[in-house]
């Protein structure tokens, strides 16, 4: 009995000593504390516009072409003739030099013939002529004279007047001259001689073949100068003059060239609305066909300045820190290179957001205490304040 009273009086004990020390403990505990938010904010790094002038380099490029390049076609038939040169691919003719014969013997007789009806009328003309007009006499003898079968015909003595002309015309002498002057002409269409000096780029015949009339022959061009055909943008053939020199290069030959810009187009090509410039050069490691590029100063592009392509927003765009609030302005790009574009409508003192920034929004309000960090441009003045890249 006495045991059972003891167990009871210990369990209250314990029961009452922890209620104590759980209260102690509750009113000795602090408030949890909320973490501390970082208060640091983003520092906007802008650019002020500052418009110049700024020198941007044009660059074009496009085939290279040789300046003097015929197409050859037959207009005579007949076979084929060997020559000592031999028409082929790359041979080298000097002006002047026979590059093609075709076999002219039948029609070259046929030419002799009419020459031999024409010596003889004139022949027959001399007596009635001495009688009717003597003063004309010698002169016509002395054609008959010089006449050579071989040789081309000579101009027929000039009337001493309308009755002599109309005499002589009566004779079908002026019908005959005319007609062997034109079949002289043919004749000399089946030797085919180099208009300047060069080299053939293309041969489609060999000796011994029939030639028709249209077949083509081949081609032969002038490897002394070439013309380089490129397109540039609108705003930069306004930049650019006739006669301004060029720096060519190629990635297929070594070094750079000097060129001269020949023509600029006064038309806008209606695909690519470019326009087409041409530059000459000469240069005999060159190669008719090969693709080069130019490279030139131009003019200076005045009151622009220059910003990165990615600052743009749906290409003609910028934002602009105006209050601390950040506005779209419309801007134009007058020009691009690589990365960099070249705008103006801004005026001096802008100040425009220096790098890309995904939260910016049109009308976004900047922290009072935020720094404006100047940005500046990969640009480099030089001496009377123009800028080139």
């Amino acid at each position: 009995m006495n045991k059972n009273k003891w167990v009871w009086i210990m369990a209250a004990f314990v029961i009452a000593a922890g209620f104590v020390i759980g209260n102690i403990l509750s009113n000795q505990k602090e408030p949890m504390r909320r973490k501390t938010e970082n208060t640091q904010q983003k520092t906007v790094p802008v650019i002020t516009v500052q418009n110049k002038d700024i020198d941007i380099p044009i660059e074009m490029s496009g085939p290279l072409y040789a300046y003097d390049k015929v197409e050859m076609f037959a207009e005579v038939s007949g076979v084929l003739l060997d020559t000592p040169k031999r028409f082929r691919a790359g041979t080298r003719f000097n002006r002047d030099d026979v590059i093609i014969k075709i076999d002219d013997r039948v029609y070259k007789n046929s030419v002799l013939a009419q020459k031999s009806s024409l010596l003889n009328q004139l022949t027959l003309l001399l007596p009635d002529l001495s009688i009717d007009f003597p003063q004309s006499t010698q002169r016509w003898e002395n054609y008959l004279k010089n006449m050579d079968l071989q040789k081309a015909l000579s101009p027929l003595p000039t009337p001493a007047g309308d009755k002599e002309r109309y005499y002589i015309a009566s004779r079908n002498i002026y019908n005959q001259y005319y007609v062997i002057k034109g079949m002289e002409t043919t004749l000399s269409k089946y030797t085919i001689r180099a208009p300047f000096n060069g080299v053939v780029s293309q041969a489609s015949i060999n000796p011994g073949t029939l030639v028709r009339v249209g077949q083509k022959l081949g081609e032969f061009i002038d490897t002394g100068l070439y013309e380089m055909e490129a397109s540039v943008s609108l705003f930069d053939a306004n930049r650019l003059d006739a006669g301004e020199t060029v720096t060519l290069t190629s990635d297929d030959v070594q070094g750079s060239f000097q060129g001269r810009i020949q023509r600029i187009n006064r038309v806008l090509d209606p695909t690519s609305l470019t326009v087409k410039v041409y530059i000459h050069l000469k240069e005999p490691k060159l190669r008719d066909g090969m693709y080069m590029t130019a490279q030139t100063a131009g003019a200076p592009v005045s009151n622009a300045v220059a910003v990165s392509k990615e600052l743009l927003v749906g290409n003609n765009r910028l934002f602009v820190v105006e209050n601390a609030e950040l506005v779209l302005k419309s801007v134009r790009v007058v020009a691009e290179r690589g990365d960099t574009a070249f705008v103006r409508g801004l005026p001096d003192g802008t100040k425009i957001l220096g790098e890309v920034w995904a939260e910016a929004r049109e009308g976004l309000i900047l922290p009072q205490s935020t720094e404006e960090q100047q940005v500046s441009r990969n640009v480099q003045t030089l001496p009377g304040g123009k800028e080139t890249l």
